[in-house]
């Protein structure tokens, strides 16, 4: 299985799709009324480095560890959850067991240690939330 799901994407496509990060984080930061709300600042965090990794393999800014906030690490870790078992142009889904030994073995980026230990402890009820 190809662990890099944009590989089956064109290169223009991958760099336009990589800047989506910046364009939430930039109509965030123009918000100037709302600047100093806890909830801008966590949609800002968000936005902009939900796509860093752990290891500083990530973008936009190819930060690491504790420099990524909890809040952009937590919905990485769910974006790729999701990705992963979802069906998409340029990939079949995987099983729920599968994603997360994919996500366990590092085939999807690395996490924070900590998160995966928190993840590890939900994923039973997460897969039991998606059993329709």
């Amino acid at each position: 299985r190809d662990t890099d799901r944009s590989r089956g994407l064109g290169d223009v496509y991958k760099r336009q799709i990589k800047t989506h990060t910046m364009t939430g984080a930039d109509i965030l930061e123009r918000m100037m009324p709302y600047q100093d709300e806890a909830l801008i600042k966590t949609a800002y965090e968000i936005c902009r480095w939900h796509h860093e990794r752990y290891d500083g393999n990530g973008y936009p800014d190819g930060i690491s560890g504790e420099e990524i906030p909890i809040s952009a690490q937590i919905v990485s870790l769910a974006d790729v959850y999701v990705a992963l078992t979802s069906d998409r142009v340029y990939q079949t889904k995987v099983s729920h067991e599968r994603a997360v030994e994919m996500i366990r073995n590092r085939e999807c980026g690395v996490f924070n240690p900590l998160l995966l230990e928190c993840f590890a402890d939900i994923e039973k009820k997460i897969k039991e939330s998606l059993t329709f």
